[in-house]
């Protein structure tokens, strides 16, 4: 059929063909050593262990803070007992986290849970890791990228009253969240620059002695995720159209190739307007003059709106009209 071989139709399978597979690419879960580094410290870790899941619920790039929510979870009757959403303390047990703004009664940093009682886990909000990058910036965006580091332990009371460290382990059961994909990684107490890696058998032997003495810091880097950036790509490339678009229809138009006509006006100010909610679209309401604002959208408001003014004083100009 003549239809198949039209220049549009070979265009339109091409996008399709290309779209189709970025979508399959920005859809696998790249092979990480995340899952790895974690069964080998679970298969090194004292059994009589307090685990200690992490879940980071919310990033604010403006604020650079991000909530988590840190779930105690026994692995031993002799630290406690499971319930289907919480756990029971067999004994007096003292979490400490360093936090930017603590939930515990008090305000502190401190959760104190009691023997007996049962109890689930507790909301933070933690700060960005000392040092970040240039790029833990919304202006970056969606390039930007943060890590926040939450340091924890653990002291349980025994029965004669005397306090000892527990041996504890940091997980991560982070679920998606908005525009982000979060990692977790492994790090060190005493050393903020060492962070655990399968090949680096070392710092498993340095991470677990941390934990068996009751102490851990773990590091939750945030950056945006494929399909946001895929969206934001989208809609720069339409702003990019948009701009392009009306340059060739105003120059048209100005020149007298083209009739000054209202729908050429109509459009040319139709799109102006769009612009504005194209940028309403990008996920995650990023800030108006982040870098993509000053390279894109700015440029593409100025031209639409001075090739709109062009077309309409083309437009009053013309004299061929009938009365």
């Amino acid at each position: 059929m003549k239809v198949f071989r039209t220049k549009f139709f070979q265009t339109f399978i091409l996008i399709t063909v290309a779209y189709l597979g970025i979508v399959v690419v920005i859809s696998q879960n790249p092979a990480d050593d995340a899952t790895a580094i974690d069964d080998k410290l679970i298969e090194m870790s004292s059994d009589n262990r307090l685990e200690l899941l992490v879940q980071i619920t919310g990033v604010n790039p403006l604020e650079g803070t991000a909530n988590a929510r840190v779930l105690p979870w026994p692995n031993s009757d002799d630290v406690g007992y499971r319930l289907k959403s919480g756990w029971v303390p067999s004994q007096d047990v003292d979490l400490i986290v360093d936090s930017v703004i603590g939930a515990s009664n008090g305000g502190s940093n401190t959760y104190s849970f009691k023997k007996d009682v049962p109890t689930g886990g507790f909301d933070v909000q933690i700060d960005e890791q000392p040092g970040a990058g240039a790029r833990s910036d919304v202006g970056w965006y969606p390039m930007d990228k943060y890590s926040f580091e939450i340091p924890m332990s653990a002291i349980g009371t025994l029965e004669d009253g005397d306090q000892a460290t527990l041996n504890i382990l940091p997980l991560d059961y982070t679920k998606k969240i908005d525009t982000f994909d979060i990692h977790m990684i492994h790090g060190l107490w005493n050393d903020a620059f060492t962070t655990v890696t399968m090949d680096d058998a070392k710092s498993f032997d340095m991470a677990v002695e941390e934990f068996n003495n009751g102490q851990s810091s773990s590091v939750f880097e945030a950056v945006r995720s494929n399909s946001t950036k895929l969206l934001v790509t989208i809609i720069l490339l339409l702003m990019i159209t948009a701009m392009v678009s009306v340059t060739i229809m105003t120059y048209m138009v100005v020149t007298g190739q083209r009739p000054p006509t209202l729908s050429s006006l109509t459009w040319a100010a139709a799109l102006t307007y769009s612009l504005i909610s194209l940028r309403g679209l990008m996920p995650g309401s990023p800030p108006i003059g982040i870098f993509v604002d000053k390279i894109f959208y700015f440029p593409a408001l100025i031209v639409t709106l001075v090739c709109s003014l062009w077309v309409l004083v083309t437009w009053v100009r013309r004299e061929d009209f009938q009365s």
